[in-house]
Parts: structure tokens; sequence; C-alpha cells
């Protein structure tokens, strides 16, 4: 969980402002939210540490709410709050998995208490203002805009135009190659504009077919088509006043392309099956690795849509026009990766740094991360070296006329039946590195939590089934040992 802010969920402005006061008064950063639309776009988009909810006024089922924070974050503790005292509702209420429920009035000291216990039960600690002090109410900066910006003269370019079209509600148009950081540019506009304290919400155009897409963007009514049980906000309406993120915005159908014009034209729009005129004030950010000029032409995007939205366009450079950045970059992910997996810090070569330099990176930032994370994880610099040299198109280093063929370095010691080195082909090699540094990371999680397989597919975000394949994969499933209380 990413430590965030308190959220407040109060559909009275004036209750609300109480609560609000009371928690600031404690030291703690704030959301606010009158609506369950709105708490759960703040929910996803911010990740509150705790979430206070005031039943009372809420405009719908607020326990229905309730059971919706612990499904969309199990980690957060949610303290209800009513005038009702009536014991069939506080049943019900704490059959939502609440942390605890409150009957109003109540005094601003108890309230601190319950708010200080509550996040004593979390694994993060509270984000705590200064007592008294200025500092920010909202949650702490979901990039690094230093590290983003700073390390190259490309990327202190993009820095210019982010910052002059931040706090503007035009529309931007992020291009640039599949890798290269579009996602961290957008959170860095909404980030940097007086939208901040807002969701930030996100859709891949790509990773949906067009009927759910449409359902995702716009929302439906309960009954408007099989299998909607319930009316659900789409994102445009969850984003009201925040921003929205449009990823692989090449790939919307044309139909929806329409629709999509008419709401950045007057900012409204119907949910799927409705009849009510839904208002959003979303601030829209599209992205794309396409050239959207080029797709137009062959009439696969509307040209009224692509100017519409190609009011501020922002180039984002890929990794091999700034190669300056490399060893900033390295230095990062090295020092992040070894904190994530207890690893000791991994030296490397200034041989090493030249390769990565000097290397095209087409798959650029996700590729040097994932490279790195593999090299921290498996403790080995020689890898870098493998990897490169089996991606990259010229030899490693231009050799002498006559010289013999330099010494590859050993594929490392990967699961599966052997095959000859002199019979594998690159795509092989790169497999069996893959899952080598597979096997590293799940051993490690599966021994951190004592084989308890439940639990580290909890903790590497996969399903217990898809735990149970990874471990027969890699070859862990015939340890010599078993306890008797591990799964």
């Amino acid at each position: 969980m990413t430590p965030g802010a308190i959220l407040v969920v109060d559909g009275r402005a004036d209750s609300r402002a109480g609560l609000v006061r009371v928690v600031k008064e404690a030291g703690y950063s704030v959301l606010e939210a009158g609506t369950g639309a709105e708490a759960l776009a703040l929910l996803s988009s911010l990740h509150p540490q705790l979430v206070l909810l005031d039943v009372d006024q809420l405009d719908a089922n607020a326990l229905d709410l309730a059971r919706q924070v612990k499904l969309e974050s199990t980690d957060v503790p949610v303290v209800i709050l009513s005038a009702t005292g009536e014991r069939d509702l506080v049943v019900k209420a704490m059959r939502t998995g609440a942390y605890d429920f409150l009957v109003k009035p109540v005094g601003g000291q108890a309230l601190k208490d319950v708010l200080k216990a509550a996040l004593a039960q979390t694994d993060v600690a509270p984000i705590v203002t200064s007592p008294g002090g200025n500092g920010s109410t909202g949650p702490q900066a979901p990039v690094d805009v230093d590290l983003l910006f700073r390390n190259s003269e490309r990327m202190r370019a993009v820095e210019d135009i982010v910052r002059r079209a931040a706090d503007t509600n035009a529309t931007i148009l992020l291009q640039g190659e599949s890798g290269t950081g579009k996602e961290m540019v957008a959170r860095a506009i909404h980030y940097i504009s007086d939208r901040r304290d807002k969701p930030f919400l996100k859709v891949n155009c790509a990773s949906l077919p067009g009927d759910l897409l449409e359902s995702e963007l716009f929302g439906h009514e309960k009954g408007s088509f099989t299998g909607a049980h319930r009316r659900k906000p789409g994102k445009f309406e969850l984003a009201h006043r925040g921003t929205f993120l449009l990823d692989e915005i090449g790939e919307m159908p044309l139909g929806l392309q329409a629709k999509l014009l008419h709401v950045l034209q007057d900012g409204q729009f119907f949910r799927v099956g409705g009849s009510e005129v839904i208002t959003s004030d979303a601030r829209l950010i599209a992205a794309t690795n396409r050239n959207l000029a080029s797709v137009m032409t062959t009439g696969m995007f509307r040209e009224d849509l692509y100017y519409r939205l190609n009011v501020v366009a922002i180039s984002i450079p890929p990794l091999r026009e700034r190669r300056e950045e490399i060893p900033v970059l390295v230095e990062y992910f090295m020092a992040r990766f070894c904190r994530q997996y207890n690893r000791d810090a991994l030296k490397i070569s200034q041989a090493t740094m030249r390769l990565l330099q000097d290397y095209s990176w087409p798959g650029n930032v996700r590729e040097l991360e994932n490279m790195i994370k593999r090299a921290v994880v498996l403790q080995t610099e020689a890898l870098v070296q493998q990897e490169i040299a089996l991606r990259s198109e010229k030899p490693w280093a231009p050799k002498p006329e006559g010289a013999p063929p330099p010494a590859q370095p050993a594929a490392p010691t990967v699961v599966g039946t052997a095959i000859p080195e002199a019979e594998m082909g690159l795509k092989d090699i790169a497999r069996r590195a893959a899952m080598a540094a597979e096997k590293a990371v799940i051993k490690e999680v599966l021994e951190k939590v004592r084989w308890n397989r439940a639990e580290a597919a909890r903790l590497l975000k996969i399903s217990y089934k898809a735990m149970l394949y990874k471990i027969r994969q890699v070859g862990l499933d015939d340890r010599p040992e078993r306890g008797s209380g591990r799964k």
C-alpha cells in the first residue's frame, strides 16, 4: 500500500468539515469525498491510509461502500460513524470488515485515539504534517519529478512544456515509444497542477474490447446489459475535478471516438443504458506509441478527435536519445530493488556502464528497469553483460584484427532440461535467464512467509492457482522438507 492521507467521506459539507478539522488537528493529511463514487475514485488513485466514513448522509448504501473499500484495498482500515447505534446496524457495519464503529457525537480526542490505534494496525507509518506547520495536506508525490526531468537536456525541455500546461485545462497528447515513461509524465502533470489532491485515473484502451471499454469510460445503469447487476460510475465520472489518462488512445474503436469527442466538447455524457446527463470536469491526457497522424490517414482515427486531443503535444524521447540519464537510472533502480529484495548493493563496473550507455534500448526505461531488477535478484553483474550481448546487434567492443573471439560469460543456472549451449537459440537463453530470475524471487518470498503459498501469492499479486503453477514450473515443488503448517 502506498502511503497516503486519511480519506473523510461524508455527504454533508458542514459535518465533513468538522471531521476534517479534527483529523488535521491530529496532524494527518486529509482527502475529502462527498459521494461514494468520489470516495472510490480517490481510493483507487491516491491510496489513502485510512477511510473515515459517516454513513448517515451518503447518496447510496454506505455499508456497500464500506464493503467495496475493503474489496479494493484490504489493508486500509475503515472507521464508520453514525448517529444510530442500533445493534443491527453495528453488526452489519462490523461484518463489512470495518475496524471500528463510533456513535455520534464523537469527542475530538476520542476520534484521534481511534485513528491512531487503527493506523497502528497497518504496516505503513502515517503521513503526519508538522504540528502547526504549513505542510501539504495532500498525499505524497506520485512521481519523482527531479529523477524524471532533471538528468538530460531532452527531458528538461519536456519539463518546460509540462509546467507551462499543467495548470490549464488544455487536453494533452503524450507521444513516444513504449516504455519511455508517458504515464510518469502524465502523473507529473497531475501532481504539478492544482488538481493534485483530486483523483488521477487511467484506462488502457487496448486492454478492453469496445463494449467493455465504453462501460469503463462512461459507466452503466443496472440491467443495461447482461451482467450489469448494479449501477457503475465510469472513469470520467470518477475523475471529476481530477485527471484522466487515456493510454493507447490509438486503439480506441471508431464508435467510441465519436462519443469521446462529444465529452471533450461539452463535458457531458450518458451512462450506458442511462438517460441522466452526467457532467464531468476531468482534465484529459491521452497517450500513444503510434503516429496518430498516420493512423488518421487510414481512416482508423477521427480527424476531428485528433485535432481536439492535439492541443498540447508532448513528445517523450526514447532512452537512446537520453543516454546521459542511464547512470542515474541504474543507481536509482539498483537502490530500489536492493531495498525491495533485501539484497546487497551490486557494483556496476565502468566497462558494464559503458555497455549500458552504448546499447540502443528498444524497450526504453522499462527494459533497463527489468534488466537491473534481474541483476539485483541474481546478484551478478555478468547477467547484464550477457543480456546486452544477446540483445545488441553489435558486439560488445571493437576487436583487433586477428584477435580470438572473447570468451562468452557462462549462462546462469536455470531450471529445466539441460540443452547444450551450442544448440540453444537466443530466445532459449533469454527464457532461461528470465526463469532463473523468477525462481530466485519466488523462493525468497516463499521463505519469507515460511512457504505459505497463499500468502506468497498475495505478496506477488498473482492468483493462488498461478502461484502453484509457478512453483512447479521453476522447480521449487520438490524441496526436501515440508512443514506441517505450510499451505
